[in-house]
């Protein structure tokens, strides 16, 4: 739980960019993203799969446009 407190003399603009910068260094907003629908162990494991794959099939583009 976040417990964030108005310093003295704090303007709500500068309270509000505090509070997400605070949000954004202990990435609360990543991890309630993924927590936002389930996703099957099998689909994300696949979905990972695929993403090494098309790194492969772009560094072998790359290598195959520069060796010409």
């Amino acid at each position: 739980m976040i417990q964030i407190f108005v310093r003295d003399g704090e303007s709500v603009d500068r309270f509000i960019k505090r509070f997400g910068g605070h949000i954004k260094s202990t990435r609360i907003a990543k991890k309630m993203r993924k927590l936002r629908y389930f996703i099957r162990p099998a689909t994300e494991r696949k979905t990972r799969e695929a993403a090494v794959m098309r790194e492969h099939y772009r560094e072998e583009a790359k290598k195959r446009r520069y060796s010409l």
